[in-house]
């Protein structure tokens, strides 16, 4: 049995207010039966109106992505790609993290608070900041959203690949066209949101508590549990199982591994 093409089976003439065997019958004492009797659909049409298996029911096999379409777009190609799963990306996640962490608060962070300082202890503000200074946040900020930028940024666009992801066997590309590396931009703005945007609400939130109105920080671990449900959706989402990152920039995870392992 051949499957369905691509757009549906086509609908065939004469459809209008008549079914496949002639015009529709008005209730009451007919005349001879018009048209073939009962049986198989001529020319393979299916009965009842005349309506392919899945209008009334289960859905046609076109129609069981519904759900994934965005107006009249065709199931995403990249869906047939190896996917990474979740938790191999957490994985590579968090080697990138301590290797960021490693050179961020060992090296630049203490150049940096050395350079702004931090508010001496006692004075207003000290009282105030808990002995941070705007400078020092800020350089905080720097660490934790913008290096981790500039680190994936350059090695998305060179080959799709951070170290951790190149130690998990995973790779970035394209959802379209499918499995294509992305574009230098394409790298950049996924970057951008996975570190910068994704940040910004939690050091915001931190400068608020820090500075102003303490019980701000509250707001702190809401911005925080927000990122790791960006991070989360990849798990539930289908048929591309993009992070809201991936959604944005237009790209997906894929398991390089995944041939090896069926081999």
């Amino acid at each position: 049995m051949s499957h369905p093409p691509q757009g549906g089976y086509p609908r065939r003439p004469g459809r209008g207010r008549g079914g496949p065997y002639g015009p529709y019958q008005p209730y009451g004492p007919q005349g001879p039966p018009q048209g073939p009797p009962p049986g198989p659909s001529p020319e393979g049409r299916p009965p009842y109106g005349g309506r392919p298996h899945g209008h009334h029911g289960r859905r046609a096999p076109q129609d069981a992505y519904a759900p994934y379409l965005r107006g009249r777009e065709p199931y995403p190609p990249a869906a047939d790609l190896p996917l990474a799963r979740t938790l191999r990306r957490a994985q590579a996640r968090l080697i990138d993290f301590l290797l960021v962490a490693v050179f961020g608060f060992g090296l630049v962070f203490p150049i940096m608070v050395a350079a702004f300082g931090l508010d001496t202890a006692g004075s207003e503000a000290g009282e105030e900041g808990g002995g941070w200074s705007t400078g020092a946040l800020f350089g905080l900020f720097f660490v934790a959203a913008v290096l981790p930028f500039l680190y994936e940024a350059i090695q998305l666009a060179m080959s799709g690949q951070t170290i951790g992801k190149r130690i998990a066997g995973l790779r970035v590309v394209r959802a379209d066209p499918a499995g294509d590396l992305p574009a230098i931009g394409q790298a950049a703005w996924r970057a951008a949101i996975n570190n910068i945007g994704y940040q910004i609400p939690v050091f915001l939130f931190l400068l608020l508590a820090v500075k102003a109105f303490q019980p701000a920080v509250l707001l702190v671990f809401a911005a925080a549990a927000a990122l790791v449900i960006f991070h989360l959706r990849a798990a539930w989402d289908q048929p591309l199982h993009q992070a809201v990152h991936d959604r944005y920039a237009g790209t997906v995870v894929v398991d390089e591994r995944v041939d090896w392992e069926e081999e």
